[in-house]
C-alpha cells in the first residue's frame, strides 16, 4: 500500500469526519466540521490528510502556538485519526513526519500533544515515533450546575 501525505482541502472534512466517526463510534458534532474548516482555510500548511489508492485513509491538524503556558513557540498536534482499516500501516507516522517539517520550516524546535493516559496503545504509539512524557500536567474540575 502506498500513501500520499498532502495538503488537506475543505472539501476533504466529510471523509475526515468519517474516518473521526469510525474511530470514536459516535457521530460527530456541529461544530467539528466548522473547526475543520477553519483550520484548512486559517492554517493551510498545518491540516494534512493520508491518501491511499486516491481514498483519504488520515488526517493531521496541527498548529504553530507560543503564547501558552509561557512557553516558546511550539508545534501542537491537535488531532491525528487514521481509518481503523489502515491503522498499523505507517500512516499516523506518515503525516507526523510530514508535520514535523512543516514545523521545522518554521523554527519550532517541540511538538506537543495531548493523550489520554489511560490509553495505552496510543501512549505506546507516540512513544514509538519519538515523543516523551513533558513537564506539564493536565488538571480538571467539574463544572457545576447552578441552583
Amino acid at each position: 500500500m502506498s500513501v500520499t501525505v498532502r495538503r488537506m482541502r475543505t472539501q476533504d472534512a466529510e471523509a475526515v469526519l468519517r474516518i473521526d466517526e469510525k474511530i470514536t463510534g459516535r457521530p460527530h458534532e456541529a461544530q467539528w466540521e466548522a473547526r475543520i474548516i477553519d483550520h484548512v482555510t486559517g492554517n493551510p500548511l498545518g491540516c494534512l490528510v493520508a491518501e491511499a489508492d486516491g481514498k483519504i485513509v488520515g488526517f493531521i491538524l496541527g498548529e504553530i502556538r507560543g503564547w501558552e503556558f509561557a512557553i516558546p513557540k511550539s508545534g501542537w498536534i491537535e488531532i491525528v485519526g487514521v481509518d481503523p482499516e489502515f491503522q498499523g500501516r505507517g500512516v499516523a507516522k506518515a503525516l507526523i513526519e510530514k508535520l514535523n517539517v512543516y514545523f521545522q520550516n518554521h523554527n519550532v524546535e517541540k511538538v506537543r500533544l495531548m493523550v489520554n493516559w489511560n490509553d495505552g496503545g496510543l501512549v505506546s504509539f507516540f512513544r514509538a515515533v519519538g515523543f516523551e512524557r513533558s513537564e506539564f500536567i493536565i488538571l480538571e474540575k467539574g463544572v457545576e450546575t447552578p441552583e
